[in-house]
């Protein structure tokens, strides 16, 4: 059973404190595991290392932070779910297993191609854009219209009503089909406002008898913990109910759930 949160003397009778959390979860490697590359799971990762001392963060190797936090323990590789505090950690190294009380998902979401979406190295979604090679005019493609753009000054030079149904190669550009008919040439093209889908497959959510929703993303409670006690998520993994909380917010609904124990809230100044 879960202690409180209680200060206590170092055992070295030295008169210093230890941290509350120290004495807690004796059974566990770890009080708090944190999965995902998203920003927010690093700001939940500080934020944890200054009330705890045992804290992991699971990051994939492609989308590896540069940032540092004091006391954070870190993995790089793919993280799933074994059962409710076990996980496992694929590195480059071999299959890391680990136990922690409480599991914070932020493994975030990924943007899902639209149906005229190509390979090529200059169309890409929105996010993407530091990938393509310099051009001189490029297309934003939204769900029922396209954005034509100068690319040397950015500036707007007409948007047309009407959707893409195909992208061909042309020579050195790309050809855009709309829908009413029109064909023109670009140097790149960004999708932008496309669906989303949580990055959760490869989590092995059955084994801790979670499910993602239709989009890939899971569904909390007002303080994000999921229908699997100890799991929480924020970020935009988040189904419900993601679009009434800041990422902030989320951040402090989610410690105060885990340090329900003590009296004091978290501020959102403290984050």
């Amino acid at each position: 059973m879960q202690k409180k949160l209680t200060r206590e003397i170092n055992p070295e009778n030295d008169g210093t404190e230890v941290k509350a959390c120290e004495t807690m979860f004796s059974n566990f490697e770890y009080e708090i595991a944190i999965l995902g590359n998203e920003p927010v799971a690093l700001q939940f990762a500080s934020l944890a290392c200054s009330r705890f001392t045992r804290v992991v963060l699971i990051e994939e190797a492609e989308f590896v932070s540069d940032d540092s936090v004091a006391g954070l323990t870190r993995l790089v590789g793919k993280a799933r779910f074994e059962s409710d505090h076990q996980l496992v950690c694929e590195t480059e190294q071999g299959a890391i297993s680990l136990s922690a009380q409480y599991i914070v998902i932020a493994t975030g979401s990924h943007p899902v191609p639209p149906r005229w979406m190509i390979e090529h190295p200059q169309v890409a979604f929105a996010e993407h854009e530091d990938s393509l090679k310099p051009y001189e005019s490029l297309a934003f493609a939204d769900k029922d219209s396209v954005k034509l753009v100068s690319g040397k000054d950015r500036m707007v030079e007409e948007v047309i009503p009407s959707s893409i149904i195909g992208l061909g190669e042309e020579l050195d550009q790309i050809r855009i089909f709309l829908a009413c008919g029109q064909s023109f040439l670009v140097d790149a093209v960004l999708a932008v406002h496309v669906e989303r889908r949580g990055a959760t497959s490869s989590l092995n959510l059955a084994a801790v008898g979670l499910f993602a929703d239709d989009r890939g993303c899971l569904w909390c409670n007002e303080d994000y913990e999921t229908w699997a006690s100890g799991i929480f998520a924020i970020g935009s993994v988040v189904g419900y109910p993601s679009a009434k909380c800041t990422a902030e917010k989320q951040i402090k609904h989610v410690m105060n759930s885990i340090l329900e124990s003590r009296t004091e809230p978290i501020c959102l100044a403290d984050i």
